[in-house]
C-alpha cells in the first residue's frame, strides 16, 4: 500500500481538536437560567472555533464535551 513517507501530515482527529480546544479554556454549560444564556455560550464557542479554525463536523462534538450537569438532559 502507500507509504507515509510522503510528508503528508497527520490527520486532524477529534483528540487533536479537544486539545486545541480545552488551551482556550472553553467555559463549561451547565444551565440556562434565561434564552440569552444558551446565546452567549454559543457566541463564546463560536469565537473559539473561528480562533482555532475549527473544521464544522467537529464543532458539535467539541461543544457537546463542554455540556454539564442538566444540560445533558436537553
Amino acid at each position: 500500500g502507500p507509504s507515509e513517507a510522503g510528508g503528508n501530515p497527520p490527520p486532524v482527529t477529534i483528540h487533536t481538536w479537544l486539545e486545541r480546544f480545552n488551551k482556550q479554556k472553553p467555559h463549561s454549560f451547565e444551565k440556562a437560567t434565561a434564552p440569552v444564556d444558551a446565546e452567549n455560550w454559543i457566541s463564546h464557542m463560536e469565537k473559539i472555533f473561528d480562533v482555532m479554525g475549527c473544521e464544522d463536523a467537529f464543532k458539535t462534538r467539541l461543544a457537546v464535551y463542554k455540556f454539564e450537569g442538566n444540560a445533558l438532559a436537553w
